[in-house]
């Protein structure tokens, strides 16, 4: 009989260590496809979670991480602002400056294990260098040596005297260099710190500061100023003459507080200067004469008309004013005077080119004639007689007088160099000089004019009708010049 066949039993296939097993190779492949990703990633990169220099460089490239660290970033050009605000360039190719830190960096980047980049996320990876730069020293020097840093020399303020004052002088910051050693060695030092730009102030020493500035004139300025506008204002009539600014300032001597002293001398030149200016005493006159027509009227030591300053008592005068340090407006000099008689003329009538105007006795001592116009008009004429040609002593001087005094019977008494004498009295004396010519009647007289005076002529006086010198007494005011002159040959040389 059929015996029965014994089949074979079927093993059981172990599932779950199959997919055990799977699963580990995938793993192991994820692993073994991850590393190689990365390893791929950071092959040319910094790791991940890395710093340089406190840089977060993660990720980056050798480039990427100089770009963010800066590293071989050399200036173009060192810049240095002078005090007076100009530039100065120079170069950094020109003295060689380079530095060392994309080799810094790229010495970093070649030691990273890139096997193990992994490992930038589990922990944080520091590195940090040293940048160093360097450069051609003495090339540099010698291009501060001869740049052009200005020549303006430093100068202090001032206090000058100027026609409008006293001015302040305003301190100059020079922008010469006086400390060219020094100026090297500061740029040395700022491009040492990686500095290339920069100020040259008052404080870096290569310039000389001034050592005067104008704030400290101020107050000086105005006391002396408060001096300088001081003022005296002659005056003159026709004019003033006003002393103040730099000619008052030159007749004292001020201390810097506005203090003052008064220096006679000077005062007494300024005196002297009014003095030769205006003065008209004792001068040549240009005069319209009614005969002649435009002549020269000489002086003469008895005619004594016109402005003639006393120097003495006006700088007493005029240093007593500025002592008292006030200005003062309408000063009159202190002109001369002697026995009631003051050398002046008539205010109205002076000008810079004439002090005898148009109210005038005129007297024409070679026809023996007189006149007087009265702004510009004949008022009165007649004949006179005048001293006696034939002797010195008694011949009428020409020149321009003054009528300074009247009197009524008058006597009239004396004697000259000829020994002659006289006593005798007038109705009328109008006196014109010091040394007793007077324009007087002379009643005892049958007749004037002519050539009388030649042969009978007076003693210096004008002998005139009893009608003219009442005339005289009574219509010519005191002051009025009394214009008396020659013009004949024969009378011209006998004067001489």
């Amino acid at each position: 009989m059929a015996s029965a066949v014994r089949r074979k039993k079927k093993k059981k296939v172990n599932t779950t260590a199959l997919i055990c097993a799977i699963a580990v190779c995938v793993i192991i492949l994820f692993i073994f496809l991850a590393y190689f990703i990365g390893r791929i990633r950071y092959k040319d990169r910094f790791l991940a979670d890395t710093y340089i220099n406190g840089v977060n460089v993660s990720g980056m490239t050798f480039e990427q991480a100089c770009d963010e660290l800066h590293a071989g970033e050399i200036p173009k050009k060192l810049t240095v602002t002078t005090i007076d605000h100009r530039t100065l360039n120079f170069a950094t190719a020109e003295f060689g400056y380079a530095t060392n830190a994309r080799d810094e960096v790229k010495k970093i980047f070649d030691s990273v294990d890139r096997g193990k980049w992994f490992t930038g996320f589990a922990h944080k990876s520091e590195y940090t260098y040293k940048e160093k730069f360097t450069y051609d020293e003495e090339e540099l020097k010698l291009l501060v040596e001869y740049a052009d840093w200005g020549d303006t020399e430093t100068k202090d303020a001032e206090l000058k005297l100027t026609d409008d004052g006293y001015k302040i002088s305003e301190e100059v910051q020079g922008t010469k260099i006086t400390d060219m050693d020094k100026l090297q060695e500061l740029v040395k030092s700022e491009v040492d710190k990686g500095s290339f730009d920069f100020f040259l102030d008052e404080e870096s020493g290569v310039y000389e500061v001034p050592t005067v500035t104008s704030d400290s004139y101020e107050e000086q300025c105005a006391a002396l100023n408060k001096v300088f506008d001081l003022s005296i204002t002659y005056d003159f009539d026709y004019t003033k003459e006003i002393l103040t600014g730099k000619t008052l300032m030159d007749i004292l001597d001020v201390d810097d507080y506005g203090t003052y002293s008064v220096d006679r001398d000077k005062a007494m030149e300024y005196v002297e200067y009014l003095a030769d200016k205006y003065d008209t005493f004792n001068t040549d006159r240009r005069f319209h004469a009614t005969l002649q027509g435009d002549i020269i009227v000489e002086p003469s030591s008895d005619a004594k008309y016109g402005w003639w300053i006393d120097k003495e008592e006006t700088c007493d005068q005029l240093v007593g004013l500025l002592e008292d340090g006030e200005p003062v407006t309408d000063v009159k000099p202190i002109y001369y005077s002697e026995w009631g008689f003051t050398y002046t003329g008539v205010p109205e009538a002076r000008s810079a080119d004439d002090d005898i105007g148009n109210t005038y006795i005129e007297i024409d001592l070679s026809d023996q004639h007189l006149w007087y116009y009265k702004k510009g008009k004949l008022d009165y004429e007649c004949y006179i007689v005048s001293g006696q040609t034939t002797s010195w002593a008694r011949t009428t001087l020409p020149g321009v007088y003054k009528l300074w005094d009247k009197q009524t019977n008058y006597r009239m008494k004396d004697r000259n160099a000829d020994g002659d004498e006289w006593d005798v009295t007038c109705n009328y004396w109008n006196n014109v000089s010091l040394c007793g010519i007077g324009l007087h009647d002379s009643a005892w007289r049958g007749g004037f004019g002519g050539d009388i005076y030649k042969w009978n002529g007076s003693h210096g006086c004008i002998n005139m009708p009893v009608s003219g010198a009442e005339y005289i007494f009574n219509n010519v005011e005191l002051g009025t010049p009394v214009v008396m002159y020659y013009h004949t040959k024969q009378e011209e040389e006998k004067e001489d």
